[in-house]
C-alpha cells in the first residue's frame, strides 16, 4: 500500500469517527447565588448574606460515545460574573465578582422527539471570588451539577431554554469552608461541522 492510499484510508477513517462525534460551542447569560458569606455587620453580630452576580458562560462539549439512549461527552466552560451589590446589607461595598473555569463530563439522553436534548452534567475546577467583601479575589475549588435542555432551532443551532446548577465553592482561606453556589442560564448552541 503507497502512502497516497494509506493517507485517504486513515483521513476516511478520522472522518467517519468525527461523523459519531458531537462538537457544540455555547454562550448563555447567567446569574449564580454565593450564599452564606459571613460578614461583620458594624451594627450588629457576624451574620450571613448572599449576592447574585450576573453574566455570561462560554463553553465547548465534544460528546464522543454512545450506549443505549445515552450519549456521553466532556465539556469546558468559563463564566464571568459581577454584581455592584456586595455581601453588605446597607452599602455596596466591594461588589461581588465570580470567574470560573470548569471542566467535566456531560450525558445526553435520547427523547422520542428529535429536537428535545436534555442533558446532565457534573464540573470542577478553578472558581475566583472576592465573596462580595473584599477587594482581591481568591481561588477556590469550584464544583457545579448542572441538568438542561436544547431545543434544535436549526440544522446548526440549539436555544438551551434553561439550565440549573447547584454546587459550591471551597474556600481554604481563611478557614476550610463550603460555600452553596446556584446558577441559572439561557442562551445559543451551535454545532460545529466535525
Amino acid at each position: 500500500m503507497n502512502l497516497r492510499k494509506l493517507s485517504l484510508l486513515l483521513s476516511l477513517l478520522l472522518l467517519a469517527a468525527a461523523a459519531h462525534a458531537q462538537v457544540g460551542v455555547y454562550a448563555t447569560a447567567a446569574v449564580e447565588r454565593l450564599s452564606n458569606i459571613a460578614y461583620t455587620d458594624p451594627n450588629s453580630s457576624s451574620t450571613s448574606a448572599h449576592v447574585d452576580p450576573i453574566g455570561g458562560t462560554a463553553g465547548v462539549f465534544y460528546d464522543f460515545h454512545s450506549f443505549g439512549p445515552i450519549r456521553l461527552g466532556a465539556d469546558v466552560r468559563g463564566s464571568i460574573l459581577t454584581t455592584k451589590r456586595g455581601a453588605f446589607t446597607e452599602a455596596n461595598g466591594f461588589g461581588a465578582r465570580i470567574d470560573s473555569v470548569l471542566g467535566g463530563v456531560r450525558a445526553t439522553i435520547h427523547t422520542p422527539k428529535p429536537y428535545l436534548r436534555p442533558y446532565v452534567q457534573a464540573s470542577a475546577g478553578l472558581g475566583r471570588t472576592n465573596f462580595g467583601t473584599q477587594y482581591a479575589l481568591t481561588n477556590n475549588f469550584e464544583y457545579h451539577g448542572y441538568v438542561g435542555l436544547d431545543i434544535t432551532v436549526a440544522p446548526f443551532m440549539d436555544f438551551r431554554i434553561v439550565e440549573l446548577g447547584a454546587g459550591g465553592l471551597m474556600s481554604s482561606n481563611p478557614t476550610s469552608r463550603n460555600y452553596p453556589l446556584n446558577s441559572i442560564s439561557s442562551g445559543f448552541v451551535f454545532h460545529l461541522p466535525f
